[in-house]
């Protein structure tokens, strides 16, 4: 009997390379885009990557106004005040400039406009009902892959958990990947946000949704960011490096937006919204406990990882291939700096069992992980790193 059709989706253009943020006003030509309106945050006009795009757009003669009050994960509050902005502007085309947060809320914000929607009421699947302004997407970090997915993610206004507003039409119509932009990204910054693209690839191809096409993209892109983010966060100097960090993360992106994410970024969105820890952190926080509760109880899965994160073929046996696959995650982890305790970011052990309840609570992550958790066990899981 033949298998259940899948669904592939990404950004229908995406241009790769270092230097493609050049080809900007192109772009924004072939979307028919005359007033575009550029979202991002203060870090980033503080280095200077906001003048760059201004100068491109305004040298092609296009019209354009720049908004740098995007806050790191965001609200929704935050992303609703960056709706009306554009509102306000008559804008006919958003471009996100900078990590997840800033693509993220263009995106949504793009979506809200268009459809006169506040975000709260587009958070889930599928509760966007037409498309969003047109948009293109630059990334700055080596890591969300916010260009490549329709998932965009927001902190809840009681700051309980993030949550994702899902759809197609989330996916912005041009992502830009320049490598080159990211060339400046301090040293912690590119250890979070590769991180964060390693968890992408390793959690989605372990996802009950993951394919032979998901799988493939996967495969590489662990493969390439084993080698290259060791490598960009001894030295931010290492060029070739951070190209190849830029095509790992593009990679994991595009796995991410069909397989999907599991408990990984369940426990991480929950720090995230109650400790306002930085995702790509959060995750470096969370991959080891959750790791280690699959090799326990479904080691089969993180045996099938050993064979991308190429352990070698002379380890045999469905245990020991698991936590081989486990050793070479604690090592890349261990080598890159990170703070791994809940109390180093100011988490309070009382917390710990409402953290676990919302976590275990978050049905499309649990949905997706190849065994679900119990709150009682999440918490087991958070105690063991606090």
């Amino acid at each position: 009997m033949p298998a259940d059709p899948t669904v592939f989706r990404t950004t229908a253009n995406v241009i790769f390379g270092p230097g493609s943020v050049e080809s900007l006003s192109d772009q924004v030509k072939f979307l028919g885009g005359t007033n575009a309106f550029i979202v991002t945050d203060p870090g980033i006009a503080k280095a200077g990557i906001l003048d760059r795009v201004e100068g491109l757009l305004g040298g092609a003669g296009i019209q354009f106004l720049s908004y740098t009050e995007v806050e790191p994960e965001p609200p929704t509050t935050s992303i609703d005040r960056c709706a009306e902005a554009i509102r306000e502007a008559g804008s006919d085309l958003v471009i996100g400039l900078g990590g997840g947060s800033a693509m993220d809320t263009s995106q949504i914000a793009s979506c809200g406009v268009a459809n006169d929607m506040k975000t709260a009421d587009m958070v889930g699947v599928e509760q966007v009902p037409g498309p969003g302004l047109p948009m293109i997407s630059i990334a700055t970090t080596a890591g969300t892959a916010s260009e490549v997915t329709g998932n965009a993610v927001t902190v809840l206004a009681d700051r309980s958990n993030k949550m994702a507003v899902v759809s197609p039409y989330i996916y912005p119509n041009v992502a830009i990947v320049d490598a080159e932009l990211t060339y400046s990204v301090p040293r912690l910054s590119t250890a979070a946000t590769g991180i964060d693209a390693f968890c992408h690839a390793a959690e989605s191809y372990i996802s009950v949704k993951a394919t032979p096409h998901t799988r493939m993209y996967a495969s590489h892109a662990l493969d390439v960011i084993l080698s290259a983010l060791p490598r960009v966060a001894l030295d931010g100097n290492d060029t070739e490096g951070r190209d190849l960090m830029a095509r790992g993360s593009l990679f994991a992106g595009y796995t991410l937006a069909n397989a999907g994410t599991v408990m990984v970024h369940a426990m991480a969105h929950v720090l995230g919204a109650r400790a306002r820890i930085p995702h790509g952190i959060a995750n470096a926080l969370c991959l080891l406990p959750a790791m280690r509760f699959y090799v326990d109880r479904a080691p089969e899965k993180i045996a099938a990882l050993a064979d991308p994160l190429l352990v070698h073929d002379d380890v045999t046996g469905e245990q020991d291939r698991a936590r081989a696959a486990l050793n070479i995650m604690e090592a890349l982890i261990s080598g890159l700096g990170f703070d791994l305790d809940l109390q180093s970011y100011g988490v309070k052990r009382d917390d710990l069992r409402d953290m676990a309840e919302v976590t275990a609570a978050t049905r499309r992550l649990m949905l997706q992980s190849p065994v679900e958790a119990t709150a009682d066990e999440v918490e087991q899981l958070f105690q063991s790193i606090y």
